[in-house]
């Protein structure tokens, strides 16, 4: 009973989800604005058969980076607004999708690129947009990755959040048993288009038999650090620290330690989930913030040096 509970409630979240995904979608239409619906519907439609349901609560897109200025038009004009301003984020290691809300409480992820791609947003939209297709979401055409592009964008996921979220494992493991070796093939040939075959093979290493699909494909086995340290399920300072390393001058990386130590409204929410749920919520975020820092880098700076010694 619990289970069937379960299943109604997943696909409750999926249907209102879509609902919103048709609204944006029509608002976009009706602005000459091209986008492509990433995962949700593009994985369940791909990787689960009839009366099966892959749990999603929000709405993933990708756009050209040109489209911007009309696509946060289109979303303004439907009542959301930018979780985070980016201008609170500057310096800080970038975002690779801004998170849009509205009362509601479904979101929507504006992508200009997918994390783990090392190419410019151009390429990575073009990409990924001759490898697409048609589907009807709620009674409106939308467009999603083709089979191949959902097996890049479910090992791109799986590094994204790394072997703790099982939802990604789930979905990988999914794709590993239902789709052909000749579809990783052309997974993998994207994901070289777009500069990803690094977080590609991390991403399918978060399971064994994904390690052994790199292998037959003969991908190259090197990560960079960053990718490494997201699929191992680092600590949560352990990207920031990344960064930090990366950032050129003092004075740059004292301005990140400060912006760090001391975060505007924005990153907090950023980093911190329950500093969303409103003014109370942020306020104890900020007043348990030393604390969490002092927690967390110990750990963090023992998994940086870790993906060190193990990235190509």
């Amino acid at each position: 009973m619990a289970l069937a509970e379960a299943t109604v409630r997943a696909a409750a979240r999926g249907l209102a989800a879509d609902a919103v995904a048709v609204e944006v979608l029509g608002e976009l239409a009706v602005r000459g604005v091209p986008s492509l619906l990433l995962r949700g519907p593009a994985i369940e439609r791909t990787l689960y058969a009839a009366g099966e349901v892959r749990p999603y609560g929000d709405v993933d897109l990708l756009v050209c980076p040109g489209d911007q200025d009309r696509v946060q038009a289109a979303l303004r004009k439907l009542g959301f607004t930018p979780l985070v301003d980016e201008a609170e984020l500057r310096g800080h290691r970038p975002l690779h999708a801004t998170e849009w809300v509205r009362s509601d409480g479904v979101s929507v992820d504006v992508h200009i690129t997918i994390s783990g791609a090392g190419a410019a947003p151009e390429v990575v939209w073009e990409t990924l947009r001759s490898h697409a297709v048609a589907l009807t979401v709620g009674g409106v055409e939308a467009t999603i990755p083709d089979v191949a592009g959902v097996a890049l964008l479910v090992a791109l996921h799986a590094a994204h959040h790394g072997v703790g979220f099982e939802r990604c494992r789930a979905d990988l493991r999914r794709a590993l048993d239902r789709l052909p070796e000749q579809k990783w093939q052309e997974a993998a040939r994207l994901a070289a288009r777009i500069d990803a075959t690094g977080a590609f093979v991390a991403g399918l290493s978060v399971e064994p038999r994904g390690s052994d699909m790199a292998a037959r494909l003969d991908l190259p086995t090197a990560t960079p650090v960053d990718v490494r340290l997201r699929a191992s399920g680092a600590p949560p300072l352990a990207l920031g620290l990344e960064w930090l390393s990366r950032t050129p001058g003092i004075r740059a990386k004292s301005g990140l330690v400060v912006r760090t130590a001391f975060p505007s409204p924005g990153a907090m929410r950023a980093w911190r989930p329950r500093a969303r749920r409103g003014h109370r919520s942020l306020a104890l975020a900020y007043a348990t913030h030393p604390l969490w820092l002092a927690r967390h880098l110990p750990s963090s700076a023992i998994a940086l040096r870790r993906a060190r010694r193990t990235a190509g």
